[in-house]
Parts: structure tokens; C-alpha cells; sequence
């Protein structure tokens, strides 16, 4: 059977442990919580930096005026503009389409003759 003591010296033992634990994960739970306050700091800078940006490359949109006042002709040689650029942009799209398609299609018979070579 031990003493009364070298209860009173284990616990003691124990609970200063457990402080030394606490204490340590205490500083841990710090510096990890100021390296994650420093990178929202970085973080709202570059979303002050990204709003910037954005704000500069919208132009103001004018209000447009109604096609009534412009008069049909106006509105139909916009309209034939607008329809023109569309075709031509899916014009451009088919081609890289072909493009791409003859590129796969046409190998070189060669192109791994270095692998068959003994």
C-alpha cells in the first residue's frame, strides 16, 4: 500500500501535465489562428485588387434609344451587323472544328518509328 503522500505527488504530477498539454495546444491554437487572421488580410487584398479591376474594365453601358426613334432602317442595318459578326464567329468555329478534326485524322506514319527500332 503506498502513502497518502505519493497520491497527493501523482495527482500533482498529472494535473501539471495536463496544464503543460493545455498550454501547448493553447499556443498552437494561437499562432495557427494569427497565420489564418494574416491570410484573410491577404485575401482581402487581392479582392480589393480584383474589385478594382472589375470596376475598370466596365464601361458604362448608354441607355439605348428606342428602335421607334431610330427609325427601321437604322434598327435593320444594326440588326444585319450583329448577324453578320454571329456568322462569322460560327464561321470561325466550324473552321478550328475542321481544322482540329483534319489534325487527327492525318497522323504521320512515323511518328513512333523510334519505339519499333531495336
Amino acid at each position: 500500500m503506498m502513502p497518502w503522500w505519493s497520491w497527493v505527488l501523482i495527482w500533482t504530477g498529472l494535473v501539471l501535465v495536463l496544464l503543460v498539454v493545455l498550454a501547448l495546444c493553447a499556443v498552437s491554437l494561437y499562432r495557427k489562428v494569427m497565420a489564418l487572421l494574416a491570410e484573410f488580410e491577404t485575401l482581402q487584398q487581392l479582392l480589393d485588387e480584383q474589385a478594382a479591376a472589375a470596376e475598370a474594365l466596365v464601361a458604362p453601358i448608354p441607355d439605348p434609344e428606342s428602335a421607334i426613334l431610330r427609325g427601321a432602317a437604322a434598327v435593320e442595318r444594326e440588326r444585319r451587323l450583329i448577324r453578320e459578326d454571329i456568322g462569322e464567329r460560327k464561321h470561325a468555329r466550324h473552321e478550328a472544328r475542321l481544322a482540329r478534326g483534319r489534325a487527327l485524322i492525318k497522323a504521320d506514319p512515323m511518328q513512333y518509328a523510334h519505339l519499333a527500332r531495336k
